[in-house]
């Protein structure tokens, strides 16, 4: 007889157990909750034949759930269940009967004593910011693998900024001891400070937003006047000439050597951070044919939707199933830092994709994938850059 199906094994109940710390820990480190102790964990009930065809192979895979929670200082709950004509003990729960026990039972130990330990320090500093703002915060330090350096410099800036104003600074000349030029640009910073120092806004002065481009038209390049130029928000920029295809491009090889088009102008992307800036600039807006090109991959995508979301009529190039699979030999299934890129799972159809576009969208998230989830955009030879 094969193993139960009706009881879950070992790994399974870790798993349940696992995703009930994650739903779980900020909100018990902050309020408490009396009423989800002891947390029941269904076992599993076995069916009469299953108990009838083979006891000892249910009693063995029970065994072993039991001597897993009684190494971890869980309780089990057993029901009474009739084979043949005589009634026995049959494991029907697991009872995990504090937060310490779920932790201990995921291997979560160390952190939970961390942020038990962070929660404390940080009730005690910003004892005004509310339960809800303070779960914010420990699942924004989590997420960011936050160091104990870190948080001490979340906590210092925060009692900082509690005491002064900040207007009129950059955030790299904000005067704070001891912290890099760079750390309150790192996402996840400001806002986990602006929270525990009661502010809606650090109010920072911030750096015009700057867009490089480089210039297509062959009679003018021909001409011998400057060929790359830059568009910086709040001041004048007066193009040569009216672009007439304007084409972005996210890798920045990819601009700067972009074939010669007449009236075109290349502009170099910024990921989805340049959708906002991009589909605002007058002459991007105003040119007859506007085109993205960027990575074969979910983000690339995304990018492309967040742009004609914006209101920015473009098309892409280079970015379909065809050029797939004519390029899939150069494409990766890590990222640059070797870590595999993952899928997702949840995905659904974007409104600012095509059919064919939402089709391949949808392949490169779905686990089932096979080949690459990446073609980066520099893999593709710029002599196919066709836009006609």
């Amino acid at each position: 007889m094969p193993p139960s199906s009706t009881i879950k094994d070992v790994a399974t109940l870790r798993a349940l157990c696992e995703r009930r710390y994650v739903r779980m820990w900020a909100s018990e480190l902050v309020t408490p909750s009396a009423d989800a102790w002891p947390y029941a964990l269904r076992v599993g009930k076995p069916s009469q034949a299953e108990l009838e065809g083979d006891y000892a192979q249910v009693c063995a895979r029970a065994d072993a759930v039991e001597t897993w929670a009684e190494a971890h200082g869980l309780a089990c709950r057993t029901e009474p269940r009739k084979v043949g004509r005589m009634a026995y003990p049959v494991l029907s729960h697991v009872l995990v009967p504090s937060m310490d026990a779920l932790a201990r039972a995921v291997g979560r130990e160390a952190h939970w004593r961390l942020y038990r330990e962070r929660a404390t320090t940080l009730q005690a500093l910003f004892p005004q910011v509310e339960d809800p703002d303070l779960q914010k915060v420990l699942v924004s330090l989590n997420r960011g693998g936050a160091s104990d350096a870190d948080f001490e410099l979340v906590c210092a800036a925060a009692q900082w900024f509690e005491r002064h104003d900040a207007r009129g600074y950059t955030a790299r000349e904000v005067p704070l001891e001891g912290f890099h030029a760079k750390w309150l640009d790192v996402a996840g910073h400001r806002q986990m400070v602006c929270v525990l120092a009661g502010l809606l806004s650090l109010e920072l002065k911030e750096r015009p937003r700057l867009v490089r481009f480089r210039y297509l038209d062959p009679a003018y390049l021909a001409s011998g006047a400057r060929a790359h130029d830059a568009w910086l928000e709040g001041d004048a920029c007066v193009l040569p000439y009216r672009p007439r295809l304007v084409v972005i491009c996210e890798n920045r090889d990819s601009a700067l050597w972009f074939p010669k088009v007449e009236g075109g102008i290349a502009v170099q992307g910024d990921g989805m951070a340049g959708t906002a800036t991009l589909a605002g600039i007058d002459w991007i807006v105003r040119a007859e044919h506007v085109l993205y090109w960027g990575d074969i991959d979910v983000h690339g995508l995304q990018i492309l939707a967040a742009y004609r979301e914006r209101g920015l009529d473009v098309r892409s190039i280079l970015m379909d199933a065809a050029t797939y699979r004519a390029f899939e030999r150069f494409g990766t299934m890590v990222d640059k830092h070797g870590r595999p890129l993952q899928p997702k799972a949840d995905a659904q159809p974007l409104p600012g994709l095509t059919a064919d576009e939402n089709a391949l969208y949808l392949e490169l998230c779905s686990p089932d994938h096979v080949g690459p989830r990446r073609i980066e955009q520099e893999r593709i030879p710029l002599k196919m850059a066709d836009w006609g």
